[in-house]
C-alpha cells in the first residue's frame, strides 16, 4: 500500500492507537477543526459552514474514498485501524458551528453514538464495495450527529 495513502487512511496513525480506534479518529477531525484558522466560526457566527469547510469535506471525503478502498485490501473491511472516514463523519457534524466545548464533545459524542449504532440507511450503506462502502456509512452518522446536534443546541440556548 502506498504510504501517503496508508497515513490518510489511518488518520495519521490515530487508526493504530489502542481501544477504540475510530474515536482517535474523531479526536484528530476535532482537534483539527478547533486548531485550522478559520475552519470553524467564531462564537456568534455560527450558522452555514463556510467555503473552506464545505471544500475540506469534500476533498477528504475524495480522498477517503481511495485511501480506504487501499486500507481496505490491507487491513479488511472497515478494520479498525482505517478512520479517515471518521474525520470526513465528524467534520459533517460540526461543521458550521463555532468550536465550543459544548459543540466539539457533544458532537463527538453523538457522532460515535450514530456510527456505532449505523441507524438506516448507515448499516446498510456498508454493504457498497471498497471505500465507498467504509465512508458512506461514516457521511450518514454525520448529518444524523449534526442535526441532533443543533436540536440539542437549540434546546439548551
Amino acid at each position: 500500500m502506498n504510504g501517503v495513502l496508508r497515513i490518510l487512511a489511518t488518520g495519521l496513525g490515530t487508526g493504530f492507537l489502542p481501544i477504540a480506534p475510530g474515536t482517535w479518529g474523531s479526536i484528530l477531525a476535532i482537534a483539527i477543526y478547533a486548531a485550522v484558522p478559520g475552519f470553524a466560526p467564531a462564537p456568534g457566527e455560527a450558522g452555514i459552514p463556510n467555503l473552506a469547510t464545505i471544500l475540506a469535506i469534500l476533498l477528504t471525503t475524495a480522498i477517503a474514498i481511495p485511501a480506504a478502498s487501499a486500507a481496505e485490501r490491507e487491513f479488511g473491511h472497515d478494520a479498525g485501524p482505517i478512520v479517515i472516514d471518521e474525520v470526513v463523519g465528524q467534520w459533517i457534524t460540526v461543521a458550521g458551528l463555532a468550536a465550543t466545548p459544548m459543540v466539539l464533545i457533544g458532537g463527538l459524542f453523538l457522532f460515535r453514538v450514530f456510527d456505532v449504532f449505523k441507524p438506516f440507511p448507515a448499516g446498510r450503506s456498508q454493504r457498497l464495495p471498497g471505500g465507498w462502502g467504509i465512508v458512506a456509512d461514516d457521511v450518514i452518522a454525520g448529518i444524523y450527529a449534526a442535526i441532533a446536534l443543533r436540536v440539542l443546541l437549540a434546546m439548551f440556548k
